[in-house]
Order: structure tokens, then sequence, then C-alpha cells
């Protein structure tokens, strides 16, 4: 059976710290490498701060729940970042970056799902029950 871990984190951007204590904890746990924590961990920080800061309505101070669940296997981890916020799926919504452009050329945002992207071996997006999912899956190099 995997090894597993679900951290449930409120859409505040102070809850980071929270994920990052717990997360690192485990990764030590579960003898990730350096490399593997921190392509997850960054990975997870880059996509919560998008759905904290443009997923939810400006003006709503409701309590929202973001869910992380990890399931290790034995040659990959798998990450699905859950949320009620709106609908909107950065695989194909996101915009693309240039990254060729200087800074002051570049159109805001996309780089974060590069980022992502170019970290993981596979990343998914779906939609169920007005929930996002957005699973990525980690190769582990044991």
């Amino acid at each position: 059976m995997p090894a597993s871990c679900i951290i449930r984190l409120d859409n505040r951007l102070e809850e980071l710290q929270r994920f990052d204590t717990a997360f690192n904890e485990f990764a030590r746990m579960q003898k990730f490498s350096q490399e593997v924590t921190y392509a997850i961990q960054l990975s997870i920080d880059e996509l919560f701060v998008n759905i904290v800061s443009y997923g939810f309505e400006d003006n709503d101070d409701t309590r929202h729940e973001i869910e992380v669940r990890i399931k290790v296997f034995e040659d990959r981890v798998q990450i699905d970042l859950i949320d009620d916020a709106k609908a909107f799926n950065p695989l194909t919504e996101a915009n693309e970056p240039d990254l060729d452009a200087t800074l002051e050329d570049r159109r805001i945002g996309g780089v974060g799902i590069h980022i992502v992207k170019s970290m993981m071996k596979e990343v998914s997006y779906t939609r169920t029950n007005n929930k996002n999912c957005l699973r990525m899956v980690k190769s582990l190099d044991r």
C-alpha cells in the first residue's frame, strides 16, 4: 500500500509556511531526494499562490479549503491539488510565457505553470463536483 499524506489548507497565503513544514517532514520520512522534495514543494507553492490569488472572488472573505493529497508509489509520487475555486485549467487557459522576451516585454502569467510542467513527469487537470483537481506526477530517483 502506498504511503500517503493529506494536508488541508485555508485559502490564505500564510498557510504556505504550514504546508512547507508538514511537507518537508513527510518528504524526510519518505527519504525523498533533495531534487524531488524541491520540485514538489516549488510546484505546490506556485500553484497554491495562484489559487489563493486568482481563484476566489476579490471581496469574498469566505474560508475555502485547498487540499493537497500525496501518494508515494515505488517509482513515483502523485500529488493532487483540489480546490473549490472558480473553474480554471492552467494547462490550457494560462498564458504561454515568452521565455525569450526581456522581462519588460513579457506578458504577466504563465511562468509558474511552465515551471511546474518542466519539473513534473505528468500534469493533468479535471473538474468534478465543482472542484478543480490538478494532478502532478514526479518520478522518484531512489
